[in-house]
């Protein structure tokens, strides 16, 4: 009884911490939005920022029903050691990710505005790009935020869900749901951080397939049945 009482504390510690995270990093990109427009009367932008709390309210639900594993694992972000091209990339990535509301808010500062079909048009690419990433951590409980081979937790190849479809469907899901983003806050130049993060996904992309062939078992296999990483029938 002790022992799966611990187990609990350290998995309900585990999700506190993620979602501080996450939490933390979306008031942030909000925060640097607002403060880089200089204003805050944008009720595009709000409702924007109200989908995403509704979709991190929806993904925590979503993984604590069907892959409590995934929450524990990313809530660690620099477990093990990270490969250097996995240390560029997060660098990018960090970088990156909060370039871009602040591209986004200078250029709405300076006039820019966007019609209701661009806005129509975040919406739906958000809501798209969320869902193939959910449904990749759904059904990868080997889903961390560091590459690497766990053998403490007999990492395996996954090939259900939208791993059937192309071989790295997370990063797809988030290249898409981060090209919402400056449409969804009324910024065309917001789409230029947006294009370097998809860059930075693909650098990624790259060298975690070369690794995953080389080391992972059943992999090489898996990639003969799944040709493409991350774009159906282009890469």
């Amino acid at each position: 009884m002790a022992g799966k009482n611990g187990k609990k504390t350290v998995f309900w510690k585990a999700a506190v911490k993620r979602g501080a995270q996450v939490l933390f990093s979306m008031l942030l990109m909000f925060g640097l939005f607002f403060l880089s427009a200089g204003r805050t009367d944008l009720p595009g932008a709000w409702l924007f920022f109200g989908l995403y709390i509704i979709s991190l309210f929806f993904n925590m639900l979503i993984f604590l029903k069907y892959n409590p594993e995934v929450i524990e694992a990313r809530s660690e972000m620099l477990k093990g050691r990270m490969k250097w091209w996995d240390k560029v990339y997060a660098w990018l990535y960090i970088i990156l990710m909060f370039a871009l509301p602040v591209v986004c808010g200078l250029d709405v500062r300076s006039g820019a505005t966007l019609g209701i079909g661009y806005y129509l048009a975040g919406v739906l690419l958000f809501i798209a790009g969320w869902t193939f990433t959910s449904w990749a951590l759904v059904v990868n409980k080997f889903f961390e935020g560091v590459v690497r081979i766990q053998k403490e937790r007999k990492h395996r190849v996954v090939t259900i869900g939208p791993y059937a479809i192309v071989r790295h469907p997370g990063y797809l899901g988030m290249i898409v749901f981060y090209a919402a983003m400056p449409l969804g806050f009324g910024s065309l130049y917001g789409l230029v951080p947006a294009l370097l993060l998809a860059a930075a996904f693909v650098f990624r992309t790259h060298f975690e397939d070369e690794f995953l062939q080389k080391d992972l078992k059943g992999y090489k296999e898996y990639a003969k049945k799944v040709r493409y990483r991350l774009v159906p029938g282009i890469w």
